[in-house]
């Protein structure tokens, strides 16, 4: 057995058991009987793939929204999730196109839930596929969601050729609202993204199929239709 592999789950379980949303690092490892430099090295592991996240104001630890990706155990509750997934069958039932919502994992834009058009020629991707950041609707809109330290923490892990452009793109997508493209990740699609900032996570929302079907609907009805969905999420899950 790998023993930093079994204290990262005794971790994670602690919570759990504590029913705390957040854990400071002497909480752990006094819980834990575990040293805290242990403690403190396997916390900066699971924060950067997106399993813990730290607060920037207490330095207090919660679980993150990477376990979606594995688990149920996560800390966006089911209601939320139930609550966004309706209004994306909506979104896509109006169309009659996939709609999908990402999110970051560490530092890295993943799908975290869809729901794919029922038509014979349609983008059929899958949950947990990555986002490119750099390239897209998608990627670009949830960057550009993000806050500025994160974005820069984000720019510092691409080419320093690469950097100019994406910050280029979070300024159009703040000024436009939208993130639009064709063709950029897969040969044929296009792609209309805008961020969707909860209370207690940042995603982005896109609804995508073939290039001349998203045409056909224009930029700015799908982008009204985009907000409208975003707009409702916002307000039902600010009651739950």
């Amino acid at each position: 057995m790998v023993n930093s592999v079994l204290h990262a789950t005794q971790i994670l379980e602690l919570y759990a058991s504590q029913k705390v949303e957040y854990l400071s690092l002497t909480e752990i490892s006094r819980a834990l009987k575990m040293h805290k430099t242990t403690v403190y090295r396997i916390l900066q592991t699971l924060q950067s793939v997106g399993w813990v996240e730290q607060s920037p104001v207490t330095s207090q630890y919660k679980l993150g929204t990477g376990m979606l990706l594995v688990a149920s155990a996560v800390s966006v509750r089911l209601t939320t999730k139930n609550v966004i997934l309706g209004e994306m069958q909506k979104l896509s039932s109006s169309y009659n196109e996939t709609v999908v919502l990402s999110a970051l994992r560490g530092f890295i834009g993943m799908a975290v839930d869809m729901v794919k058009s029922r038509q014979s020629l349609a983008v059929d991707p899958s949950n947990g596929y990555i986002v490119p950041l750099d390239l897209g609707a998608s990627g670009k809109a949830l960057l550009a969601a993000q806050t500025p330290e994160t974005i820069e923490a984000i720019l510092q892990t691409y080419p320093p050729d690469k950097r100019a452009a994406m910050l280029d793109n979070t300024k159009k997508v703040k000024v436009l609202g939208y993130s639009y493209s064709e063709a950029e990740v897969d040969p044929g699609v296009a792609a209309l993204a805008v961020p969707l900032v909860l209370s207690d996570y940042v995603y982005a929302l896109t609804i995508s199929g073939p290039i001349e079907r998203i045409r056909a609907f224009g930029i700015d009805r799908l982008y009204e239709s985009l907000l409208i969905t975003a707009e409702n999420i916002k307000l039902k899950t600010n009651v739950l």
